[in-house]
């Protein structure tokens, strides 16, 4: 019996878009988007940043150093934080299964996007634990960070279901015992919800 769900939050919980951070980047600097889409995915000051490791301001001085940027740190800021929109469809879900199931927001984020989105998203509120990989300095796919969330729940991880729109942190929790989906749309994610007993 499935008695928490754990969800992922960017492009499960709430939608984002990079691109045109990217491009904006790519405008105000010396690198094509291409370079500055390639340096962002493997930058490991990115993954440092999103465990807690390096602060704003670090994490801004580098990006603009590697990249040229002729950029303000407010500006940067909140170009780098505003990608993010309602999925109102999830969200819709998540009401209907408050106080059904505990439900615990997982993800991979960081201080800066992490605090707008408490401040923009309502829907954060409802989750009865939150775990973020800067605030506990780690991040998927670390297996620790699902032994966490799996610990916040209070069950077993057989009890435990968990939505997330990467493949391969799909695997690594089906490894603990955990009952995993990928989310590609909100069809599947209310079949899966059905097939593993979990009515809306």
């Amino acid at each position: 019996m499935i008695k928490a769900i754990i969800f992922d939050l960017g492009n499960v919980t709430i939608k984002f878009d990079e691109t045109p951070t990217l491009k904006k980047w790519a405008s105000c600097g010396k690198k094509s988007f291409d370079e500055v889409k390639k340096y962002y995915q493997n930058s490991s000051t990115r993954k440092r940043f999103e465990r807690g490791e390096v602060s704003p301001r670090d994490f801004y001085s580098k990006f603009v150093e590697d990249l040229g940027l002729k950029i303000n740190y407010e500006d940067f800021v909140n170009n780098y934080c505003n990608i993010f929109i309602r999925n109102k469809e999830v969200e819709k879900i998540i009401k209907c299964l408050k106080g059904k199931v505990k439900l615990i927001l997982l993800s991979n984020t960081n201080v800066l996007q992490y605090e707008f989105c408490k401040r923009k998203f309502k829907i954060l509120e409802l989750f009865d634990e939150r775990i973020a990989s800067h605030e506990v300095v780690m991040r998927k796919p670390n297996p620790l960070i699902f032994l966490k969330a799996v610990k916040k729940s209070g069950f077993l991880p057989f009890n435990c279901a968990y939505f997330d729109d990467i493949r391969e942190f799909i695997f690594i929790a089906r490894f603990f015992g955990i009952k995993a989906f990928q989310y590609r749309n909100i069809k599947k994610l209310k079949k899966d919800l059905k097939g593993i007993g979990v009515l809306i």
